[in-house]
């Protein structure tokens, strides 16, 4: 396993590959969150998830987890941060990626997509239909403007045509949504929209709750819904 270093102001920590990967889902780390009692670090989405179905332990140790880490688990952002500057090759094709856009890679992947025959799994992915008495929202691409396009279609979009593209922009779901802020500029729109919009926030929308409650909302519900 390769094994890289990362320099701080203070001093420089050595990595090896796995540490970017999730024990759970074996893929690479998607918003990494450290449990506070034996320091393991899970996808917040795993994490969360494994909560729903094991109880307060950890999943890979069995490690105690506090009663407000289940629900709100601490951001591991220096392995966010490494992974934003070093790259590792994918496991498929062996191409240098960074690690932070990774999973994106396997979007464009033939190797991973020949493999498994499908996109990478999001264990909270929604795919029941949209009600037919609900319309759904369109939006604008932000970088070219071409229009007419539903949440997936922008987030497909973005990928395929504007993957490599760092652009501070507005974006424009959250612009529309009740608790939207239609003025502040993401640093990184196309990075954002993977990040923030994966799902549909109108099925779980809370309008008492600001930005970061509503999103940790939405994902522990999402992932009690029944595909």
């Amino acid at each position: 396993m390769a094994e890289v270093a990362a320099s701080t102001s203070t001093h420089s920590v050595s990595y090896q590959e796995e540490d970017f990967y999730c024990p759970v889902c074996q893929e690479v780390l998607q918003t990494p969150v450290r449990i506070q009692y034996c320091e393991h670090v899970f996808c917040r989405k795993c994490f969360l998830m494994a909560m729903k179905s094991a109880g307060a332990h950890c999943p890979l140790c069995r490690g105690h987890v506090c009663r407000w880490e289940r629900s709100a688990p601490e951001r591991a952002s220096d392995i966010e941060s490494v992974m934003r500057r070093i790259s590792g090759g994918c496991r498929y094709c062996e191409k240098q990626v960074k690690f932070c856009h990774m999973r994106l890679h396997y979007n464009f992947c033939r190797k991973y997509q020949d493999e498994y025959g499908v996109l990478p799994n999001d264990p909270t992915e929604q795919t029941r239909p949209n009600p037919a008495n609900r319309l759904e929202p369109t939006f604008k691409c932000p970088l070219c403007l071409e229009e007419n396009l539903n949440r997936k279609g922008l987030l497909d979009h973005c990928n395929k045509n504007h993957y490599f593209q760092i652009v501070e922009t507005v974006c424009p779901i959250c612009a529309t949504l009740p608790l939207g802020n239609h003025n502040p500029i993401t640093g990184n729109v196309v990075d954002h929209l993977n990040a923030r919009h994966q799902f549909d926030y109108g099925e779980f929308m809370n309008c008492y709750l600001d930005d970061e409650a509503q999103y940790q909302a939405a994902i522990e519900e999402s992932s009690q819904t029944p595909l």
